[in-house]
């Protein structure tokens, strides 16, 4: 932040500048362009440098089990950094979802864990509802010892009904006066050989979107095509958005799938 925008000749300003260091570790580097009206030297460029230590926080910021079948247990493993080895037992962790568990791995004699770096094992329960998982997992240390450090759990839990992909990219190349977007194509499918599935309906609220539906096996398997409306393409604004699917599953009816829309070269 500038403080004075206005500096007499031969003055001085002061220019404060604060660094987000959450979930970043060791060197860091960053450059702050600072614009004024001088004739000679309008533009000039600040190097700012740090060093990150962590004391206590997660390597990741997020741990993403990818997808997994409903019913079926996952468990993957992530680093917790804790710079003070007498703290290892007293952590402790807390999740905001029901289904997802965390503990301490044991490691052997001389391993990562004496320099600081702990492997977490999460796991995911079976009884996981289908649909998105996005849950924060919480690790504490002591009494209040360090901040608590968190990181996000996500995944997709599929059910009777597989939707892929659940999010889709357009990009338009606008160096050509004709460009159009690729078509995008997203196959919505039962998984239980003897469930059947219908699409009841197909909604955008933003309306930037058209979609037509096909059929390649009766009541088993269908073909959503995506392209942006017209008016998108007129207004070249790069925009994202959700577009959601309804099937007449009874556990999983509503699936929402992300999308973005580019102009660019």
């Amino acid at each position: 932040m500038l403080t004075s925008t206005d500096i007499p000749p031969g003055g001085e300003g002061q220019i404060e500048v604060t660094f987000d260091s959450s979930h970043k570790t060791g060197q860091q580097k960053k450059t702050v362009t600072v614009e004024s009206s001088d004739p000679r030297n309008p533009r000039a460029s600040l190097q700012i440098s740090a060093l990150i230590e962590v004391v206590f926080g997660f390597e990741q910021s997020v741990l993403d089990f990818g997808r997994i079948r409903k019913g079926q247990p996952v468990s993957i493993s992530t680093t917790l950094l804790a710079k003070d080895p007498s703290i290892t037992k007293t952590i402790t962790f807390t999740s905001s979802s029901p289904h997802i568990t965390a503990n301490l791995a044991k490691a052997p004699a001389g391993s990562g864990s004496e320099k600081g770096r702990l492997t977490i094992e999460v796991k995911g329960s079976p009884e996981m509802p289908s649909g998105k998982l996005n849950a924060t997992l919480t690790a504490r240390a002591g009494a209040g010892s360090v901040a608590d450090a968190t990181i996000q759990v996500q995944g997709t839990v599929i059910g009777n009904v597989d939707i892929t992909p659940d999010r889709v990219q357009f990009h338009i190349d606008t160096s050509k006066a004709d460009a159009k977007p690729v078509k995008q194509v997203i196959k919505v499918v039962s998984t239980e050989h003897e469930a059947q599935i219908h699409i009841l309906d197909i909604k955008d609220v933003d309306q930037r979107l058209k979609f037509h539906v096909d059929t390649l096996l009766a009541d088993k398997q269908y073909e959503i095509s995506l392209t942006p409306q017209p008016t998108v393409m007129k207004a070249r604004q790069n925009v994202s958005g959700a577009f959601t699917i309804t099937t007449d599953d009874k556990e999983q009816p509503v699936t929402p799938v992300t999308y973005w829309i580019s102009f660019g070269r």
